[in-house]
């Protein structure tokens, strides 16, 4: 059984601003691991696995600076929905939907809901 846990929170707006700033580096580096993919199966016809994308974030840290501010497992969590996003799109077409649209990217607009999926923090 998991349990999930959720809160209602009521942020200043010096936190709220904090939020936000997280959220738009979770899109960030969804936009950019997801650029990566499309970028892989264009070019070389491979798809690139969720293990790689995560081996790879110490460099995509480096690279991008906005995404510094993240945690690992916060960055992972973020990975793991881009990888789950995949999966679905691909088990649905398989299925003979062909409806079924593949990962688009996300827009800043719209708030990211940021995972922690380990107590310490």
């Amino acid at each position: 059984m998991q349990l999930t846990k959720k809160y209602k929170i009521h942020p200043t707006e010096i936190q709220k601003n904090m939020l936000w700033e997280l959220s738009n580096a979770c899109t960030y580096l969804y936009n950019i691991a997801l650029s990566e993919r499309k970028d892989t199966w264009k070019n070389d016809k491979k798809s690139i696995s969720y293990t790689k994308q995560q081996n790879d974030l110490p460099q995509i840290k480096k690279e991008y600076p906005i995404i510094e501010i993240l945690y690992s497992k916060t960055c992972q969590m973020v990975l793991r929905k881009l990888d789950t996003n995949y999966k679905s799109f691909f088990g649905i077409h398989k299925n003979g939907d062909k409806k079924a649209r593949p990962p688009k990217f996300r827009s800043c607009k719209y708030f990211f809901t940021i995972t922690y999926n380990q107590s310490g923090f």
